[in-house]
């Protein structure tokens, strides 16, 4: 066939057919270089991993566009749907990922407190099972005279604190008569497990749960019971019921896949992945160290523990930081497996001390984890310090500021040299900043007598004691002690300084001056008494003089001594001139005790009679004897003659005096 070019008709058909194809092949271009069509996403609740991933499969969905994650929920039940990343009704593009997130259920690790199960009824235990979520409780049924029918006889575990997945025991009693009621065992081929343990918790039977991997019995459905199904049991018989795990998966290492790669791989068989980071000298970053497990056969649905690379460590530079912010950088890292190991060394440099001025690696460098990196920090440059002793201390600061360095601790201490002489300093080197410790003279110690007047003994000792603590060289030493008007007993005065000892006097405080009693009347009226700053006990001669009788002959402390305020002086009086064959016997001595001692009132009345002449006098001690209502203790009770009767000395008198005791 021949086509004439030159004919305009042919042209101009050309032409059209031309700009016809031009814009065919631009549609098809523009058409498959949009963006797909977005897809609606529905809402997920209620369905299953398995039902969203045949969803994605038929939206054709690209393997990275829908990630299955998996976390621990006390709320939402396990392999039930807690959340996804896109809700329903909106878009989802070609560019868009789709993360849905199951429940792994309540947190086996989680630690829960038992309490004292003694007395709680299978209900409350139930209750407290249900509320604390754990996950392995089994009921077995026992017959106990001793417990009530229903309650807790007994818990498998010991400790008080147990993790969620613990397998608990918990066994009830079935009371006296546990024989119970024969039973019919059903078919449990299509029960959930939580549907078995419901029957057996109602009938009293014990479940022995088993589980295996199947290929043919689904996930948690049962595989086999024992007895079987139309046998008969009692209550509290046991019944083994072995459950599906569903497939088994055979594990592999994932090493050297990308992350991706491996949660593609985990969600495709059925596993959890439970992924962490560490650093790693020979996998790239982002790719897979290792996976626990690493082979053998795991049930669909496990966690799979997968070890992530962070690749090499990338070291900063510490150059004029400080030791503080090397080690945060190794803290930090070393929780992702770093191992690092840091080292440090102190040399001179004009840096500023505790600056570090070179590291072993350079910043930037990637470091294997296990590197041992050497800092070298600025220890600032070494000054020697001078023995300065003698200068002036105002010299002493001058010296050590021109040296760059700081005053450090001062000290103090009494010396033969000038106040304010430097008597020793630090010396040797010394990095620059550092601090240089001195002691300074405070001249020598020279206190005045009038220092330690009238001061505790004890404060005087004080004043001698803190100049000591500063080199002094000092004593104290106690004098005589003696009475002082004007002194507080205890008090220092008179005080003297020889060489370097202090010595005081120590005051007895004001002293009584003694009285002349002898040749005077007795001055108490009984045996004893307080007179004249001093106590006065009296007693009377043995035999008989021409004193008159009561009149003081004699005085254990002489007239004009000075004694201390209630010192006590025993003055001896007479008994007078042997007396006449009679005497008149003393008036009203029955009353006048009433209160005192058994021995107060024998004295006193010995004083008395003694002092009317008569001596043969017997005493007796009685109690409850005679008629003595008020049981007055020292009363005269009874004497054998009457008041004021004149009647011979020689004659024995007899008193009775009550006592209690």
């Amino acid at each position: 066939m021949n086509i004439d070019f030159t004919n305009k008709k042919t042209i101009a058909l050309l032409s059209a057919v031309g700009i016809l194809a031009v814009a065919t092949i631009a549609a098809v271009v523009i058409l498959l270089t949009l963006p797909g069509k977005a897809i609606q996403v529905e809402d997920f609740s209620g369905k299953t991993v398995e039902e969203i991933k045949k969803w994605a499969t038929e939206k054709k969905l690209g393997d990275s566009q829908l990630v299955v994650e998996y976390e621990y929920s006390d709320t939402v039940d396990k392999d039930k749907l807690i959340s996804q990343s896109i809700a329903s009704e909106q878009k989802l593009n070609k560019d868009s990922v789709l993360t849905v997130v199951f429940s792994k259920g309540p947190d086996p690790d989680v630690e829960v407190t038992l309490p004292d199960f003694k007395g709680m009824t299978e209900e409350e235990i139930e209750k407290f099972v249900e509320t604390n979520k754990l996950l392995d409780v089994t009921y077995e049924y026992a017959v106990d005279e001793k417990i009530e029918k229903g309650k807790f006889i007994k818990v498998n575990v010991t400790d008080t604190v147990v993790k969620r997945s613990t397998m608990l025991v918990f066994t009830i009693s079935q009371g006296e008569d546990g024989t119970g009621e024969q039973i019919i065992v059903p078919d449990f081929s299509d029960y959930t497990k939580a549907k078995i343990t419901n029957w057996a918790k109602a009938n009293k039977v014990t479940i022995n749960w088993k589980e295996e991997a199947s290929d043919k019995i689904a996930k948690d459905k049962v595989i086999s019971q024992d007895p079987k199904a139309g046998e008969t049991i009692k209550t509290g018989d046991k019944i083994t019921v072995t459950m599906s795990l569903g497939k088994t998966v055979t594990m592999k290492s994932l090493a050297k896949m990308s992350k991706d790669e491996a949660k593609k791989w985990l969600n495709d068989n059925g596993l959890v992945g439970e992924f962490s980071e560490a650093y790693s000298g020979s996998i790239e970053y982002g790719y897979v160290i290792s996976n626990t497990p690493e082979k053998g056969d795991v049930k669909q649905g496990s966690t799979v523990k997968v070890k992530v690379s962070l690749g090499k460590i990338k070291l900063e530079s510490f150059i004029g930081k400080k030791k503080e912010d090397a080690e945060s950088f190794k803290k930090k890292v070393n929780n992702s497996e770093a191992n690092l190991t840091f080292t440090y060394s102190e040399v001179e440099s004009t840096e500023p001390v505790g600056t570090i001025v070179s590291q072993g690696y350079d910043s930037g460098t990637y470091l294997a984890p296990g590197t041992t990196v050497n800092f070298q920090i600025s220890k600032g440059k070494s000054i020697t310090v001078e023995n300065k002793a003698g200068v002036s201390e105002d010299e002493f600061k001058k010296y050590i500021s021109g040296l760059g360095l700081s005053l450090g601790t001062r000290s103090t201490a009494y010396s033969d040299k000038a106040a304010g002489t430097i008597l020793e300093n630090e010396t040797g080197k010394k990095a620059a900043g550092s601090t240089v410790w001195y002691k300074v003279s405070l001249g020598q110690f020279s206190p005045a007598a009038g220092d330690f007047e009238n001061k505790s003994v004890a404060e005087a000792r004080k004043i001698i004691e803190n100049a000591n603590n500063s080199g002094a060289g000092w004593s104290f030493s106690e004098g005589a002690s003696e009475f002082n008007d004007s002194v507080a007993s205890g008090n220092t005065f008179g005080c003297s300084i020889s060489g370097k000892t202090v010595t005081c006097k120590v005051s007895k405080g004001k002293g009584i001056t003694v009285k002349n009693y002898v040749g005077g009347a007795a001055p108490c009226s009984t045996n004893s008494c307080s007179v004249d700053g001093v106590t006065i006990k009296q007693v009377y001669q043995s035999d008989y003089s021409d004193v008159p009788a009561g009149q003081v002959v004699d005085q254990s402390v002489g007239a004009g001594t000075v004694v201390s305020s209630g010192t006590e002086i025993t003055l001896t009086l007479s008994k007078g001139p042997k007396p006449v064959t009679t005497a008149k016997v003393p008036d009203g001595p029955k009353t006048i005790y009433n209160g005192a001692s058994y021995d107060e009132t024998v004295q006193n009345i010995k004083f008395s009679f003694n002092n009317a002449g008569f001596y043969n006098l017997t005493f007796i001690k009685i109690s409850g004897e005679i008629d003595n209502p008020d049981k007055i203790n020292g009363v005269l009770e009874d004497v054998s003659v009457a008041f004021g009767s004149e009647i011979d000395i020689s004659t024995e008198i007899v008193f009775k005096i009550y006592s209690p005791s």
